[in-house]
């Protein structure tokens, strides 16, 4: 019995060897200079959470309406929060402006559809559906500003940006910082003074130079007075403009020429055509007073040419 004794003793020394052995080395681990335990290092609390900015209406001046829960319309007043799912309606003559305290300012051109679809602390995004906005952003990388479009979108971090959107194509202009413009599976970066536009489905083009100027030439008619109530338009602009005729969207060609059949009211009249492009500039042009008396006999002119051929008035 004596030899098993022995060997239980030898084992049990080994083990407590090992073990005052471990221990040692875990106190010179854990102690600095001078044998004075090191304390752990301090964890960084994580960065304080952003806040989702408050969009509300600083500005709303004209005919403009707020359509809330896809139903509910009311008009647009000044001090109004808006939320995700609102949507604006202006018509030719509004003045509106959003803004999110000092981060960004979106400002709604003309006759003008835009949905809000996001208000985040980190991004913030609208959507024209039809129409023309105006968003300048305060530099931040931490929070991005994006303006949809049926066809593509916009998105920047600091800057100017423009985005118009009619009958599906889209145009960006940036006049402050840059922007990325995105459409058919593409991406280009817009600086200041560059422009771009997306046909449906199509990419978009290379990046060009904002026009010094805003093209607008309409052909009014010659005759003052007629008995026929549809009447058609014609003229040019500035490819990408967005152009109203008596208040209801004109769609422009890629070349910037228009067609638009007007239909007139009984009595006298003029007729006002406005035109807005990506890089800020509004042109305007009006009518010659226009009679329509349906109790005319018919003169039997042609109205194909009514239009035509009278001297340009802005």
């Amino acid at each position: 019995m004596g030899a098993p004794r022995e060997r239980v003793l030898t084992v049990l020394l080994v083990a407590a060897i090992a073990g005052v052995a471990g221990l040692s080395y875990w106190l010179l681990l854990a102690r600095g200079p001078g044998g004075v335990a090191s304390a752990p290092a301090p964890v960084a609390p994580p960065p304080p959470r952003a806040e989702a900015p408050r969009l509300s209406v600083s500005r709303a001046a004209g005919p403009a309406v707020l359509v809330r829960g896809g139903a509910a319309r009311s008009p647009l007043a000044a001090g109004a929060e808006l939320r995700p799912d609102d949507v604006i309606e202006t018509a030719e003559g509004a003045d509106v402006v959003l803004s999110a305290g000092e981060s960004y300012q979106v400002v709604l051109g003309g006759t003008t559809r835009v949905a809000m679809k996001e208000i985040a602390a980190e991004i913030s995004r609208f959507k024209v559906e039809d129409g023309l906005v105006t968003a300048t952003v305060r530099d931040d990388p931490n929070r991005a500003v994006v303006v949809e479009a049926a066809e593509g979108a916009a998105r920047t971090r600091g800057g100017e940006l423009s985005v118009a959107s009619v009958g599906g194509r889209v145009t960006v202009g940036v006049t402050a910082g840059q922007a990325e413009f995105e459409a058919g599976g593409r991406i280009v970066t817009l600086h200041t003074g560059q422009a771009s536009s997306a046909e449906p489905g199509q990419p978009p083009s290379p990046p060009v130079a904002l026009p010094r100027s805003l093209l607008l030439k309409v052909d009014w008619p010659a005759a003052r007075e007629t008995n026929r109530r549809k009447l058609v338009v014609q003229g040019k602009t500035t490819p990408g403009a967005v152009l109203t005729l008596g208040g209801q969207r004109v769609q422009v060609g890629p070349d910037g020429t228009f067609s638009h059949v007007v239909w007139l009211r009984e009595g006298a009249q003029a007729l006002d055509v406005v035109a807005r492009d990506v890089g800020g500039r509004v042109e305007k042009s009006r009518s010659p007073t226009v009679v329509l008396d349906t109790r005319a006999p018919d003169v039997r002119f042609d109205t194909d040419t009514l239009w035509q051929g009278a001297p340009e008035r802005r």
